[in-house]
């Protein structure tokens, strides 16, 4: 049964045991609600969905059974719902109270399964004969001149002397005392209206008479009531089975017996009543519903009438043709019709369909799978049924099957619109395809190209093959540009061997010569023809929204002028509408074409540019620039042809090359020693989305055996953006290799703090455009100072690109950017040149406004410490002062602005940790740290946690550390400054 139809039950109990084991009972077949107490159970007998049928415990705290009756009964909105009492049989006495309030029956604990189910189904088939659409007054079909008739079977007369006295005032009597007598009344000219039937008799037990009654015609409509002293389960079960309607058991409760048979009379009554007036109307309505049924029965159409709650009156049998469902089937299950139509359609159908109260003036298109698996498609329509009272009976629908219309006029649409040959759009439908580009790309403000596309030599092959190897000719045609062209608007042929060809606008037209080439070098390619290769090819007109048009009929003409110019030049050629773009676009194509050969000829230079430390002065990375030396035009500038590289794709061949050149460097400067942190090497978009970059750079590592930390791969914000979820992935491989990663031209593109935090970079590059002018344009220092600090936040080091004068390198070192890059230190220059500066490099001495930035003063009692920590220290170019006692620090603090101290802890005289007590007194902002072996956790703790000590190392020290160390603490003083100034 459908969840969704399924009668609902209200349970009444407050012991939750007796709850579970009625829902336990009755919930595979009814929707239960469930309350534990009086005031609960009238709160959801109001509630939507109401309950058709209520068990209600008449024992309970508080509101019991007849108090919550009473109040049903009261309500209007309630007072129609059948009640039965679940009590106890002690409580059997009581019965009269409850009738008397209006109870539809009793059921007694412990509950019988198959008891309830029998006195659950006949309240609920009572309730849904008093509310059928066909209405009518029982009252006037319960004659009180004629009561009803009663036959009561048992074998001894003394046992039913009270329950006749009790009755022989409401009805009409009749006693039989075999079930042989039984019979013969029950199939007498006067049968009785019900039957009070003994199980226990000698001869024929109840049980058999039972079954015979109910095998007459007569005696099948005639309820029979089992009156016994049995009350085992199996026993009652066995009555059911034989069409026994009910039990009352001895010794009676004349109120439960007058309860029972009022029930089972009111609903044979009922059922008798209604197939009356059905045969009345029937008779009446004879010659009517005869020509309804030839109307309906014999339609083409799928007819249905459909009553308001959703369930089937009636469906025709052409329902069978259509779907393969037969009318029993939609009887069956009301929901049939959703499961059946094709899910894309279900919104409409929920939307306009009988069950809504939307009404569709036009018939609703639909599909439906049949049950046999194939689509059919449906035309709908359907009205509401009112009687002349108003009364709304249903929906009256019709489904048509139109599916040999719906494919006739998708063949007529493809012959209007389509190539027969071809299946590609035709001249017709190209026309409105380009006719809806321009409208977007004057909405958008957005460009876009007409190709205009000819086949060379096909009227030739056409002749001399025939015109069937012509028509499989231009079909493999229409294959090849569909493959070619996955980014493009529209595709058609437009006549005999000549196709249009829209391609989707981007920021520049130059990619679309490079896109029509790739069309002619496709169509130079050979065809096979029944085993022999023919040349065919193709020349190209294109014209460019908006140059060279504003309308199709003007784009169309130009793109056909544009080609008429190319085919005069000879085959396989391509001209633009404007000379200009023909003339740009020769050039880009020989370029192109020599690019692609320059890694075979050994034309490609890989150039480094030096990157220096603005605290040390000294070079500790180099990046990766590759030059293309060409035999005629000598070097060109990587703008000119990197651009040309990712457009035709051939940035991957390249940026394999640039990979494998670089890592061979590394390895030849590592063999050198020279001082070398990292060099970077670029990677572009298409790398990212479509190379093989991690395969590459691994193959480039094992190949050179260099360390990965040495190398560093610089990508763009925006190329990472392009593909996120496909360079997240590429950029966690690479970082699972061990390389370093930065992101290059930083602030150009995203500039996302999220994404930042997931990439896992070890480095951020400022772009050239920020660092230009930043020494006059305060809002370009503005935005490297925030990207400094952001960059710091996260633990990243910072790099600006493109520092020329001193200016720009002395204002980012205040703004504490890390390291610098640009023609300042040395423009792009060859491995061997690099190799020859990396070994001679002085180091870069870049002022700072507050010297205290600079200067670090060392103070030790022992010289050599001195010299020791001078050597480790003086490469960082920092100023440095030395003392070999306390009161000389002091008095150097006083002379000199410092910005860090860093003192032994055990000298003479004044100890370490009490110098740093007095120049946090006396030089508060100045950073101290102390250096020692021989003091204890407990006074360095306690001068840590008084502010007096940054940071404690203790001999021997790591040089690595400490130099870092410095750094920070120089990096920390800064902090303090800003703050102060702030």
């Amino acid at each position: 049964m459908n969840p969704t139809t399924r009668p609902h039950i209200l349970i009444v109990d407050d012991v939750n045991e007796n709850l579970h084991a009625l829902m336990n009972i009755l919930s595979d077949d009814y929707a239960i609600v469930a309350a534990n107490s009086g005031e609960k159970a009238l709160e959801l007998a109001q509630r939507q969905p109401q309950p058709e049928l209520i068990l209600l415990d008449i024992k309970m705290p508080g509101m019991d059974g007849y108090s919550v009756l009473s109040h049903l009964k009261a309500h209007p909105d309630t007072a129609d719902i059948p009640v039965i009492f679940v009590t106890a049989l002690a409580e059997v006495a009581d019965e009269a109270r409850g009738l008397a309030l209006g109870v539809a029956d009793y059921i007694t604990k412990p509950v019988n399964p198959d008891l309830l189910h029998m006195r659950v189904k006949v309240q609920l088939e009572l309730q849904r004969y008093r509310k059928h659409p066909v209405t009518f007054d029982v009252a006037q079909h319960a004659d009180p001149e004629h009561p009803a008739s009663l036959l009561v079977v048992d074998d001894v007369p003394e046992n039913i002397h009270e329950l006749l006295e009790a009755l022989k005032d409401d009805y009409r009597i009749m006693v039989a005392n075999s079930g042989a007598k039984a019979l013969e009344l029950v199939q007498g000219s006067n049968p009785p209206d019900l039957v009070l039937l003994d199980i226990v008799m000698p001869g024929m037990d109840g049980y058999e008479v039972c079954r015979r009654i109910k095998a007459t015609p007569a005696g099948n409509r005639i309820p029979v009531i089992f009156v016994t002293v049995v009350d085992a389960a199996q026993q009652k079960v066995k009555g059911f089975d034989l069409g026994g309607a009910d039990y009352i058991t001895k010794p009676f409760d004349i109120n439960e017996v007058r309860a029972r048979i009022r029930t089972h009379l009111e609903l044979a009554r009922l059922q008798h009543s209604l197939e009356h007036l059905v045969a009345q109307r029937t008779a009446l309505l004879d010659k009517s519903e005869e020509k309804y049924r030839i109307l309906a029965d014999y339609s083409p159409n799928w007819e249905y009438w459909m009553a308001p709650d959703g369930s089937y009156l009636y469906v025709s049998p052409a329902c069978a043709e259509e779907s393969g469902y037969t009318p029993q089937d939609f009887f069956d299950d009301a929901g049939l019709m959703d499961k059946i139509i094709h899910p894309d359609d279900l919104d409409a159908w929920h939307q306009y369909g009988p069950s809504s109260a939307c009404a569709m003036s036009e018939p609703l298109i639909l599909r439906i799978r049949a049950k046999d698996g194939s689509e059919h498609w449906i035309e709908h329509v359907c009205k509401q049924v009112v009687n002349t009272q108003g009364q709304v009976l249903g929906q009256r629908g019709s489904h048509r099957d139109i599916s040999k219309r719906h494919d006739a006029e998708q063949r007529l649409n493809f012959f209007i619109n389509r190539d027969p040959l071809t299946g590609l759009p035709n001249r017709t439908l190209f026309r409105e395809l380009l006719g809806h580009t321009l409208e977007r790309a004057e909405r958008d403000q957005t460009q876009f190209a007409l190709l205009s596309v000819d086949l060379d030599n096909f009227k030739t092959i056409n002749e001399s093959l025939g015109h069937s190897q012509g028509d499989q000719l231009l079909i493999e045609a229409g294959q090849r540009l569909k493959a070619l062209l996955t980014d493009m608007d529209a595709l058609a042929r437009i006549g005999g061997d000549e196709f249009n060809i829209i391609l989707k606008h981007n920021d520049s037209l130059l990619w679309i010569d490079l896109a029509a080439q790739r069309v002619i070098d496709t169509m130079a390619r050979p065809f096979e023809l029944n085993g022999n290769s023919v040349y065919m090819g193709a020349s190209i007109g294109i014209s460019l929204y908006p140059n060279d048009g504003s309308d199709a009929d003007t784009l169309l003409s130009s793109a056909a002028a544009a080609l008429h110019q190319a085919k005069l030049r000879g085959r396989g050629m391509l001209q633009f509408f404007s000379s200009e773009m023909t003339s740009r676009s020769k050039q880009r194509l020989t370029l192109e074409a020599a690019l692609r050969r320059s890694v075979e000829r050994q034309e490609l230079r890989l150039y480094y540019q030096p990157q220096v430390d603005l605290i040390s002065g000294q070079i500790v990375g180099v990046e990766a620039l590759v030059r293309w030396q060409h035999p005629e035009r000598g070097l060109i500038p990587p703008g000119e042809f990197i651009p040309l590289a990712e457009e035709s794709g051939f940035v991957v061949t390249l940026g394999d090359w640039v990979l494998r050149t670089a890592c061979r460097q590394i390895k030849a400067w590592a063999t050198l020693e020279l001082p070398l942190r990292q060099v970077a090497v670029n990677v572009s978009a298409v790398q990212l989305s479509r190379g093989h970059l991690v395969a590459s750079v691994k193959e480039a590592l094992e190949e050179t055996g260099i360390a990965p930390n040495l190398l560093e791969l610089e990508i763009t914000e925006s190329s990472v953006m392009l593909d996120r979820e496909k360079s997240f992935e590429t950029l966690a491989q690479l970082k699972a290799l061990g390389v370093s990663l930065s992101i290059d031209d930083f602030g150009t593109g995203y500039s996302s703090l999220a994404y930042l935090q997931q990439l896992e970079v070890n480095k951020l590059k400022i772009d050239i455009a920020f660092v230009r002018d930043m020494t006059t344009n305060s809002n370009n220092a503005s935005i490297i100072k925030a990207v400094i600090a952001l960059g710091h936040s996260l633990g990243l080091e910072i790099i600006a690109e493109g520092v020329e004068t001193p200016g720009q390198a002395r204002q980012l070192r205040a703004l504490r950017c890390d390291v610098i890059q640009g023609y300042l230190v040395s423009k792009p220059i060859p491995g061997v040149d690099m190799t020859q500066l990396m070994s001679t490099f002085p180091a870069m001495d870049i002022p700072v406004d507050n010297q205290a930035l600079n200067t670090l003063l060392l103070v030790d009692d022992e010289p050599s410490m001195l010299t020791s920590l001078t050597r480790l220290l003086r490469n960082e170019n920092y100023r440095i002062l030395s003392a070999t006692s306390a009161e000389e620090a002091l008095a150097l603090l006083a002379l000199h602005p410092v910005g860090v101290i860093l003192t032994d802890q055990r000298m003479t005289g004044m100890t370490g940790i009490e110098l740093l007590a007095r120049a946090r007194k006396m030089h508060p902002k100045v950073v101290r740290m102390v250096l020692s072996g021989y003091t204890g956790l407990d006074s360095l703790t306690e001068a840590i946690n008084r502010g007096e000590i940054y940071k404690f190392f203790t001999k021997p020290w790591n040089d690595a550390e400490l130099i870092e160390s410095v750094r920070e603490a120089f990096a920390h003083y800064a902090e303090k400054i800003d703050v102060a100034l702030s």
